[in-house]
């Protein structure tokens, strides 16, 4: 089980795949079953075995009464990156077998799904069960695999470019394990796989693992939005960014709110629009919107846009809403991004994905998942400011957007960048790897029938 906002891409995905001709199942809990069931007749939903949503009431109440940080990452990562492997393992091997005694071996049995869903792990890496013919792992981050050309994913760091630069990221890979997180949350990950029947002498970290299992890669974005690595495997693709954000089919006009003319209006007049959203995992507005808010509040020359996400306006304690700022807990981004000079945002990947695409700088800042490593990449090109660490403070955020405004060069570097997106179509790209996987599987499978090639398996790090 997984975040609605990986759903939600994942859905895009599976629609411009079915409109191509493609029979899905997507696999996923009850809780999005509607949305689902709604995206296309070629599309057919298919409920993951245990829980609906990635936790339970319980679960949620004591997540919510960590600290938030490290307590609160550590948590929900063992909830949904480790204890969903059974579960997820159970509701895929029930459907291969079905897909199996169907069809037997005259049709390819191809697995694309999020990276970050675990129920694939124990297949890939060995383990008894069914094994799909191809599995394409998608990816909703930046590049999560080893290097020797970068520091770990999460450090925040961009690479070294030295002549010791090898040695140094060695060095850093050697005390991944002196973090907590990643000691404490790896442990507990190889251990779920052990008891799902994978056996081996040395387990990868987690975070290499989801993007080394894979026959391939799709990975969402450019290849210029990452740290250079000379060592990419080939099998990693790229694919560019959604054109449209949001669920797929919905009217997005009817979804605006009622000053919603304000903004068109402020646009027309020359004002610059600030819009600035703490995402849908880290939603205290207290670390992001609200400093914002307060931050830009005597800014007469900038309309600001803070939406809330989870929460009502009139339900987040401690608002002052300036007379510069309009507040919603939803805009829709399509409409919105299109008129907006300035994102502050916390670095949640889609979001900035879609801000490259339209050529708009950024101020990130924010801590977990991958959002330490998106913003260094959103420092180190040059298309924003990173604040670095989960409350930066009303004077950095002033500070960070007045530049912003001021200094051309943030806005050129993302308008080169954003060019580099018009080449990728997100069916074209999915429609050639898959495509590439039948090919292969057509050639495997005449090796198999000569007898000229057995089904062995052998796991690489």
């Amino acid at each position: 089980m997984t975040q609605w906002s990986h759903v939600e891409k994942i859905a895009a995905i599976a629609v411009e795949l079915a409109a191509l001709g493609y029979p899905i199942t997507f696999i996923v809990g009850r809780t999005f079953q509607n949305h689902i069931v709604n995206l296309h007749p070629n599309i057919k939903f298919l409920p993951l075995q245990g829980l609906d949503d990635k936790m339970s009431d319980e679960d949620t109440a004591t997540f919510l009464q960590l600290s938030s940080g490290v307590e609160q990452e550590i948590f929900i990562m063992k909830k949904v990156l480790a204890d969903g492997i059974k579960d997820g393992h159970d509701t895929l091997q029930s459907f291969f077998k079905e897909f199996r005694d169907k069809y037997g071996n005259k049709k390819p049995l191809i697995s694309l799904y999020d990276q970050t869903v675990p129920g694939h792990h124990p297949i890939l890496m060995g383990g008894p069960g069914l094994r799909p013919d191809t599995s394409i792992g998608i990816s909703l981050a930046p590049l999560t695999l080893d290097s020797n050309d970068t520091y770990p994913f999460r450090t925040g760091k961009a690479p070294h470019t030295g002549p010791e630069s090898k040695e140094l990221h060695r060095k850093a890979y050697e005390k991944i394990f002196d973090d907590r997180l990643e000691r404490e949350f790896n442990q507990y990950w190889w251990e779920k796989l052990e008891e799902a029947g994978v056996k081996l002498e040395t387990y990868p970290r987690i975070l290499h693992a989801m993007g080394s299992l894979p026959d391939y890669l799709m990975t969402l974005g450019v290849p210029e939005f990452q740290f250079p690595r000379s060592d990419l495997r080939p099998n990693v693709r790229y694919f560019g960014a959604f054109k449209k954000v949001g669920k797929q089919g919905d009217d997005t006009v009817s979804q605006l709110p009622s000053w919603w003319e304000d903004v068109v209006k402020a646009k027309a007049e020359g004002l610059k629009i600030v819009a600035v959203s703490q995402g849908t995992v880290e939603v205290r507005p207290e670390d992001l919107v609200l400093p914002a808010l307060e931050a830009l509040k005597d800014r007469k020359d900038i309309l600001v846009i803070a939406t809330f996400v989870v929460s009502e306006p009139e339900d987040v304690p401690g608002l002052v809403v300036p007379s510069n700022a309009r507040v919603a807990k939803f805009v829709p981004y399509d409409l919105l991004l299109p008129l907006v000079d300035v994102l502050v945002t916390n670095g949640g990947y889609g979001a900035v994905q879609h801000c490259l695409r339209l050529g708009v700088p950024m101020v990130v800042s924010g801590e977990g998942q991958d959002k330490t490593e998106t913003n260094a990449i959103i420092e180190y090109t040059g298309v924003g400011i990173n604040l670095k660490g989960r409350y930066p403070g009303v004077d950095s955020i002033r500070d960070a957007v007045a530049r912003i405004l001021e200094d051309e060069t943030f806005k050129t570097n993302v308008k080169s960048l954003s060019t580099k997106y018009e080449k990728y179509d997100i069916a074209r790209e999915f429609d050639r790897v898959i495509s590439d996987a039948v090919r292969d599987w057509q050639i495997i499978r005449r090796w198999r029938q000569d007898g000229s090639v057995s089904g062995s398996y052998r796991y690489e790090q």
